[in-house]
């Protein structure tokens, strides 16, 4: 199938929906599905105790947040390493192609992963800008 990317290049990029590619496909979402949970556990781990503590009880609660903190930190980065090896590898990037798509910002090689995961799951391009215009009115007012 082809598909254009006119951020990357000008012609557009030939991908194989075959199911090696699908596999992959299905291993990016569910590694952002697991990054999604551990920030929706962290919302749960919020909730407030109305407790005195010691300041002893009180250092390791900062030391335990912070390495929470580290573990999301390197969560969100091998999130985003993973997203962008699997669009190179996907689209067959040339190094200069790569390093464009890592100029852009996080929100535009979202969108590029989720336009790729789309085609690949046999959606039309008239499909996808459907079910992301009908994504961006049940966003609207959340701003």
């Amino acid at each position: 199938m082809k598909i254009a990317f006119k951020e990357l290049r000008k012609t557009p990029f030939e991908v194989k929906a075959s199911i090696k590619n699908l596999k992959k496909t299905y291993k990016i979402q569910l590694k952002l599905a697991k990054l999604r949970e551990v920030f929706s556990e962290d919302v749960l781990d919020t909730v407030d105790q109305e407790v005195e503590k010691t300041e002893e009880e009180q250092l390791k609660e900062e030391i335990a947040e912070n390495q929470r903190n580290i573990t999301k930190t390197e969560k969100v980065m091998e999130g985003l390493d993973s997203i962008i090896e699997y669009v190179v590898d996907m689209l067959k990037l040339k190094e200069s192609e790569a390093d464009k798509l890592e100029e852009l910002s996080q929100e535009d090689v979202m969108a590029i992963a989720q336009r790729l995961n789309m085609r690949l799951m046999g959606m039309t391009e008239a499909e996808i800008e459907k079910a992301l215009a009908e994504s961006d009115d049940d966003d609207e007012g959340l701003e």
